[in-house]
């Protein structure tokens, strides 16, 4: 099921698609201002919570069909170049997510869902693009609780990257239905990507910094592709080194 940070990312991306031919942002991000002001603070090693990313196939008729294999080739993807543009701009040292009792997954599963939750607050309200919410980016007070606190023992990360994505791919009778429909002045839309990737503060589950990217011609299951997404989600994040 798609999270609910992509339903709101969806939201603006579709709006995009009716106003242009490409429905695309360039990477958002909204940050944490203790963690911006005091960069000196920023985590040195940090845990990859497993990706959840969510890969659809676009039926003709707009009927989505969860892809299991393609999925894992996605994740796989996020997981080798998270770690490797990890490593090679010097942001942080990223880690994988140790194994786990039942228990332990169990509450990674729940603080997943709830920093879901979490980052559509912080897309809608915790960027500040709204005048009605402007004060926000100064009052970011979004967090998940201290509940993930067990990881910096079991790692000793300060922090965890977490990545959410969908990815809607068309299939081929829908680029053909695409093609026939510009030939009859109707605009079909094609695939969707979208994908956020953020850092949570192991002791107090504080949310410190979330970058937020969508696209219409990236797909997950290019290693190519998903590198680019990544290095301009990393492109975001305050301070680089």
């Amino acid at each position: 099921m798609m999270r609910l940070i992509l339903n709101a990312m969806a939201v603006v991306a579709l709006i995009a698609a009716s106003v242009t031919a490409s429905a695309a942002f360039a990477a958002m991000s909204a940050v944490n201002p203790a963690f911006s002001q005091n960069l000196d603070a920023r985590p040195k090693k940090v845990v990859l919570l497993p990706p959840q990313v969510f890969v659809f196939e676009l039926s003709a008729g707009g009927v989505q069909t969860r892809m299991a294999e393609w999925e894992a080739t996605a994740r796989n993807n996020l997981t080798t170049a998270a770690t490797r543009l990890a490593q090679d701009s010097g942001l942080f040292e990223l880690v994988p997510t140790p194994s786990l009792t039942p228990a332990d997954l169990d509450r990674l599963d729940a603080h997943i869902g709830l920093y879901d939750r979490v980052a559509q607050s912080v897309f809608v309200y915790g960027r500040g693009e709204q005048s009605a919410w402007a004060h926000k980016k100064n009052e970011f007070d979004y967090t998940v609780g201290p509940g993930l606190a067990f990881l910096r023992e079991q790692t000793g990360a300060d922090a965890a990257l977490v990545v959410l994505g969908s990815d809607f791919i068309s299939s081929g009778e829908r680029k053909a239905a695409f093609v026939v429909g510009l030939l009859l002045g109707v605009a079909l839309p094609l695939g969707q990507s979208f994908v956020t990737a953020g850092l949570v503060d192991l002791k107090t589950g504080d949310v410190q910094w979330m970058g937020f990217d969508s696209s219409t011609r990236m797909d997950t299951r290019d290693p190519a592709d998903v590198d680019d997404l990544m290095r301009a989600l990393f492109q975001t994040y305050p301070g680089r080194r």
